[in-house]
């Protein structure tokens, strides 16, 4: 199973049959459960041969909710049933269904771009904690939002990297190599 799918687009590909073949009648569904909002979802791959064909249509993966699911492909014959694999899958929103103005930013984009607007003087409050009967406040100091800006940065630029890795476009990293 992939690791990213956008709505919309079609799901297909091969699984090979190994101890469970196809061919002696073992039966592959893959369970996607969501992390949090959405339906869980069943795939039921087809034989071919000794291997599953996992094939799933544009129009059937266009009404999947968009968000992470952990998935489980278990394997059925005749009353018996095994887990032979798990992982996670993002499902990213179809970009050409999406209305005009959609914030598409991931939460870290959010934050840092929360954050930098505090520092430069363009957001009203950096809140950290507030107690109403009381009537206390308490603000992040300037030292804590510049750590929790360095943060932030790292882990969009780690999502970048991630997303560049995936998407075949590579690192922006250097990679220094000696030759002998």
């Amino acid at each position: 199973m992939q690791q990213d799918l956008i709505a919309g687009d079609s799901l297909n590909f091969l699984t090979a049959g190994g101890d469970y073949p196809a061919s002696a009648g073992w039966v592959l569904t893959y369970y996607l459960t969501p992390r949090s909002a959405g339906s869980n979802i069943s795939i039921v791959a087809s034989a071919e041969g000794d291997d599953h064909r996992v094939a799933v249509a544009a129009s059937t993966t266009a009404g999947y909710a968009p968000g992470v699911y952990g998935w489980a492909a278990r394997v059925d014959k005749a009353g018996e049933r095994y887990t032979v694999e798990r992982g996670q899958i993002t499902i990213a929103a179809n970009p050409a269904t999406l209305a005009a103005g959609t914030d598409t930013r991931s939460a870290s984009e959010v934050a840092l771009a929360n954050v930098q607007a505090y520092l430069q003087g363009q957001a009203s409050s950096g809140v950290l904690r507030y107690r109403i009967n009381g009537r206390e406040i308490e603000r992040y100091s300037l030292q804590e939002l510049i750590k929790l800006e360095q943060k932030l940065v790292a882990a969009v630029a780690a999502e970048r990297r991630a997303a560049g890795l995936s998407d075949g476009r590579g690192t922006v990293r250097r990679i220094l190599t000696r030759m002998r």
